[in-house]
């Protein structure tokens, strides 16, 4: 369930694989899976802790975090209302070129952009902490562990791939199109506002 709610992360596979290409979702998707593997592997190591007894890594976290969403949706606005309807804004510099030149290195900014996505929301730390405390029994053995994270990402890859195959469609990628600006309006203040709420008080 916590995979598939909405959040900065469906939204950025969603909006990639429409307005660039399958593969492009994809990269994404692996990217926002690397993030959920890197506080999942946090978490069983007890970063949970460590940011509970000491607030203020957390909110330093957290503060970086929301940056990072207010910078890509501020970007994203900013791009939207400046080109014109037929050119993909290219918030990062997160779009799938035409040419070869243009492909070169692409896999890795996309990769890099979920990444930092899911990465830039400090709280699934806490989440996976307290998932893992609620339902690991005492004793359980390193090896337990590690299947329990294989099959989580698994899922996660699964839910994350599911969704960029079915939105990388010409159906799909064609209303995108039609509708871009208003959807990338909408996702730079999603983003933004996220950040905004992540901001620590």
């Amino acid at each position: 369930m916590a995979v598939v709610s909405p959040g900065p992360d469906f939204v950025i596979t969603l909006r990639t694989a429409a307005a660039d290409t399958r593969r492009a979702g994809l990269w994404v998707a692996t990217g926002v899976v690397s993030g959920i593997a890197c506080w999942a592997v946090l978490a069983l190591l007890g970063l949970t802790t460590l940011l509970d007894r000491h607030q203020h890594l957390y909110q330093a976290v957290r503060a970086a975090g929301a940056c990072f969403l207010i910078y890509y949706g501020a970007t994203t606005l900013w791009r939207t209302w400046r080109q014109r309807a037929e050119e993909a804004p290219d918030p990062v510099g997160v779009r799938a070129g035409a040419g070869a030149r243009a492909r070169t290195g692409s896999a890795l900014r996309h990769w890099r952009l979920g990444l930092l996505t899911n990465l830039a929301n400090p709280k699934a730390v806490v989440f996976f902490g307290a998932l893992f405390a609620g339902l690991l029994p005492a004793g359980t053995s390193p090896a337990e562990r590690v299947v329990l994270l294989a099959v989580m990402l698994a899922m996660a890859l699964a839910w994350f791939g599911l969704v960029a195959l079915a939105v990388a469609t010409p159906l799909v990628t064609g209303a995108y199109r039609r509708a871009r600006r208003a959807i990338d309006t909408v996702t730079g203040g999603v983003f933004a506002g996220v950040g905004a709420a992540l901001m620590p008080r």
